[in-house]
This record gives structure tokens, sequence and C-alpha cells, in this order.
């Protein structure tokens, strides 16, 4: 086994213990349901702590000196899907509003899987659809990077009844593009390009055709649009 397997496992064995403990439960107890080591799960808890799956309590002062600390599973954060969900809700009580989309897409994506810092475009296109499917989208990048093809949406069935919706999810993805950092955008949306797909059409300034051949202008022996570079 490797040493970061190894260490995989021995977290969860200190995570483990923390779970089934009916109280918050101070490191030697950690260390004798484990066997493990009282340095090893005091690095164990520094890790599941940083990560947000535990955290810890000091126990009642008994004398003088420092209280001993207690761990405890760390209560369930709300999922960025419930978020959004408040913040659709909300928003569609003021559908009137022009700048409703705008509000809502603002406020998911505060919410949402932050995007990366992206260093290309590509980067950038990956990492907001990556954010995407983090929401309980099922998204994917066509291979030039141009459009991204959405699925699966958690709204679909009340899309008919609140057609808003599509527009926050339009303005959203231009937010997640926007905290790349890169100059990508969106330029349309599709939406139910057919039933259940939704097609995002990006702009970026690196993927620019040589040329374009129109269909009737190759019928009718005209020449193609465009330049070779």
């Amino acid at each position: 086994m490797s040493d970061i397997a190894t260490a995989q496992d021995s977290r969860a064995k200190v995570l483990q213990a923390i779970e089934i403990a009916p109280d918050p439960v101070p490191v030697e107890s950690i260390v004798e349901a484990t066997a493990l080591h009282a340095n090893t799960v005091r690095g164990h808890l520094d890790v599941l702590m940083a990560a947000g799956s535990i955290s810890r309590v000091a126990a009642d002062a008994q004398g003088r000196g420092r209280p001993r600390w207690l761990y405890q599973l760390e209560a369930p954060r709300r999922s960025p899907f419930q978020t959004l969900a408040e913040a659709l809700s909300t928003e569609l009580t003021s559908s009137a509003d022009p700048a409703m989309a705008e509000r809502a897409a603002e406020r998911w994506a505060r919410a949402s899987p932050q995007p990366l810092a992206s260093e290309s475009p590509d980067e950038a296109v990956a990492s907001a659809t990556d954010s995407l499917n983090r929401l309980g989208f099922s998204a994917q990048a066509n291979p030039t990077g141009d459009a991204v093809s959405i699925t699966n949406c958690p709204y679909a069935e009340l899309v008919a009844t609140n057609p808003a919706i599509c527009d926050i999810h339009t303005a959203l993805v231009g937010r997640l593009l926007k905290q790349t950092g890169q100059p990508v955008t969106i330029e349309s949306m599709d939406v139910w390009a057919r039933p259940g797909l939704c097609v995002a059409h990006l702009r970026r300034p690196d993927v620019i055709p040589a040329r374009t051949i129109l269909a009737e202008d190759h019928a009718d022996g005209a020449s193609s649009r465009g330049v070779f570079p």
C-alpha cells in the first residue's frame, strides 16, 4: 500500500472514531480507538478540520492550565444546490424585474464552487464546465471549447412555468467564465436544442476559423468566405 493510501486509511479510522462516539472525544480516546500514535492522530485531526469534516470544542476547565480540546463531527453544510434553490425561489417572485436574472446569477455564482483562476481560455472553459457539473448539471465542452452542452438540469420540470430559470442559467455561465480571469464570454444559449439539452455558445479570441464555407456558396460554385492565415 502506498504512503498516500496508508494515510487516507488511517485518517478514515480517525474520522470513524469521532463519528461513532456519542459525545465529543479527546485525542486520547481517538488514539485508543484507532491504535495510532498520538502525533499521527493530531496530524489527521488538523487535516479533517481544514476540510470542514470535524470541529473542536474546549472541554470544561478543570483546574489551572489550558482546557483540552474535544473533537466532533461538523454539522452538515448546506449544499450549493440548496443555496441556489433558495436564491431561485426568491428571484422568481420578482420575475417581472429585467435585472432579476443577473442578480440571481450573481448569488448563484457566489454560492457555487468557484472556478479556478485560469492561465488559458481552454482552462477557463474546463473550469467553468467543472463548476456546472458540481452544481448538479451534466456539462461537457465541445472539442474546440467554444460551446458547452448542458443536460440533467435540476430545474428542468420548472422551466415550462418559469422560463426565467434559463435566463438565470445563461447569466450564471457568464459569471463563472468571468471568474476565471480569461477573455471568454457566453454569446448565446440554445434552450432545449433537443429535449433536456441546452447549448451555451461561447466567444473566445483564440478560436477564429481560417475561413468559413457556406453550404449555399459551395453549391453555387461561389468562393468561400474568410482568409487563410
